[in-house]
């Protein structure tokens, strides 16, 4: 997937969110994200996860 792809698929999904959790979530995980380097492949499987909570869990266990 471009980089431009990504970009795109990352807003459209986050625009459908309703869950104040869920985006203050994925803002954090953003604000990571301009820290670290994280590849375009983690953060497509990250969209492609249905449950954020779950998938962040484990992200920040393995951090």
């Amino acid at each position: 997937m471009e980089k431009g792809e990504l970009k795109r698929s990352i807003l459209e999904r986050i625009e459908k969110i309703d869950d104040v959790n869920r985006l203050s979530a994925i803002q954090t995980i953003l604000n990571t994200l301009e820290s670290e380097q994280i590849s375009l492949e983690e953060v497509n499987d990250a969209l492609e996860t249905e449950d954020f909570s779950g998938y962040i869990k484990e992200w920040l266990k393995n951090m």
